[in-house]
């Protein structure tokens, strides 16, 4: 690895410099005791660039890399791994980077990259587990599957019906064993949906009559709909190929929330007042009414932080815990602000997607952030309850996406655990925090000190064991 322009880079600095090395170490120095109930992987996926960048570099352009910790017997062991992409292993095979992105268009010669595509799926986002596959995923690609011990398998494209884009966020049905999934284009149609069986098979696809191509990086279920959000903020492929930012805030464009039936193909629209949701909780249905949660902001903070070299000031505002409900027989929807406290990464107990859940956790900030997406604070908030629960990582630190991973014998919805990494500022040093989900507020029960930093990363996921 050759990345050495830190200082010209500021998504290169700091908790977002990148790191050489693939581990595999076992028996990591635990402080506290990893409780004897928890037995799967917590993997992480992000960005983590092979080369040094072409022009500007932009963390979404990031090569993915796979940072999983294993949890058994009271044990833990750590592995990381590029995902091997045929974008990168054409760069490895060139000793260099090939490829620009957002920090600066580049398209490398065909005889440059051989085999691999004109533009590069990093596959540095999310990494979810459907009919047995592991799954990375990045926004702008097909998904790329790898295995539980994080060696790369190659594109799944479903025999070519996915060939330009798939959601980060797929929403798999635990009581049917369904993936729903999407993608947005910057050309038409600018919103398609896919539906796959429990056995990982295609079986529909649902093209939306959308007016331009909203940002949409996450969506809601029910055990009856699709939920969506469009926002102003509106992909810009035009800025984009001048070397402009790649997002636009529209206001004439309005905010809606569309609704359509799982098994049907038309959405039906409902209008609020504009913002935009990063990521959702949750959802489900309750009579006439659908509810559903995220985290949403004005909007324009994206638009700031998706055009520059910048990681997102202060003045980029964090989204807010917001509640939304649509009222089907009246044609109406609301929101709701849930709590003044920013924040993103929003969680849920994975056994609950699609009904009603009680408990949701989230990536916080404990004042005010000088760089969004560096969270200190885990919330988890009782719904029943109207109540919060909190725990501060204290100053200097930066907390990553919160998961929950379910007890063994788990006979309760927050009968588990959350999961995050801790990043010093001061030290360096990464732990793996392990929260009692019923004890937030006292902080982790054991902490896994990693054998080496981890880079700013995107979403992570928990796989247990049993599955």
């Amino acid at each position: 690895m050759t990345v050495t322009n830190h200082l010209n880079q500021p998504m290169l600095r700091g908790l977002f410099s990148p790191v050489a090395d693939e581990l595999d170490i076992a028996n990591l120095d635990v402080t506290g005791t990893i409780p004897p109930g928890i037995d799967g992987a917590f993997i992480r996926n992000g960005p983590n660039p092979r080369f040094e960048p072409i022009g500007g570099y932009h963390m979404f352009d990031g090569d993915g890399m796979l940072h999983s910790v294993t949890l058994r017997n009271g044990s833990a062991a750590y592995r990381n791994r590029w995902i091997r992409t045929e974008a990168l292993a054409a760069e490895e095979r060139a000793g260099r980077a090939l490829y620009g992105g957002l920090g600066g268009m580049h398209t490398p010669t065909r005889a440059e990259r051989g085999d691999a595509g004109p533009t590069k799926n990093p596959a540095n986002t999310n990494i979810i587990r459907h009919a047995g596959r592991y799954l990375a995923l990045f926004e702008g690609g097909p998904p790329t599957e790898v295995t539980g011990g994080l060696d790369t398998i190659g594109v799944r494209d479903y025999n070519g019906q996915i060939p330009v884009s798939f959601t980060a966020h797929p929403r798999i049905d635990p009581r049917t064993g369904e993936m729903i999934a999407f993608a947005y284009s910057p050309l038409p149609p600018y919103l398609q949906v896919f539906h796959f069986d429990a056995n990982g098979e295609l079986t529909r696809i649902v093209n939306v009559d959308t007016p331009a191509c909203s940002v949409m990086h996450d969506f809601a279920i029910t055990e009856s709909s699709v939920i969506f959000v469009d926002s102003p903020l509106l992909f810009d492929l035009a800025g984009a190929m001048a070397g402009g930012p790649p997002f636009r805030w529209d206001p004439q464009h309005g905010t809606r929330i569309g609704v359509m039936p799982r098994g049907g193909d038309t959405m039906r629209w409902f209008d609020i007042e504009d913002g935009y949701v990063n990521h959702f909780w949750n959802a489900w249905d309750d009579g006439d009414t659908i509810e559903f949660s995220g985290s949403r902001s004005p909007g324009t903070g994206y638009v700031e932080s998706g055009s520059s070299g910048e990681a997102g000031g202060a003045d980029a505002a964090p989204g807010l815990p917001t509640r939304f409900i649509v009222d089907l027989a009246k044609g109406s929807a609301k929101t709701e602000q849930i709590d003044d406290l920013g924040g993103d990464f929003p969680h849920i107990n994975d056994e609950y997607m699609g009904i009603r859940s009680r408990f949701h956790a989230m990536s916080a900030f404990h004042g005010t952030p000088d760089v969004i997406g560096h969270f200190d604070t885990v919330v988890v908030y009782d719904d029943i309850a109207g109540t919060r629960s909190l725990w501060h990582a204290g100053n200097g630190t930066v907390v990553g996406d919160v998961v929950f991973a379910a007890a063994t014998d788990a006979t309760a919805e927050n009968d588990g655990w959350l999961l995050c990494t801790v990043h010093d500022r001061g030290t360096g040093a990464t732990d793996l925090a392990i929260i009692d989900a019923t004890e937030v507020s006292k902080g982790p029960v054991a902490r896994v000190h990693m054998p080496q930093r981890l880079p700013f990363g995107f979403h992570a996921q928990w796989f247990d064991n049993s599955n």
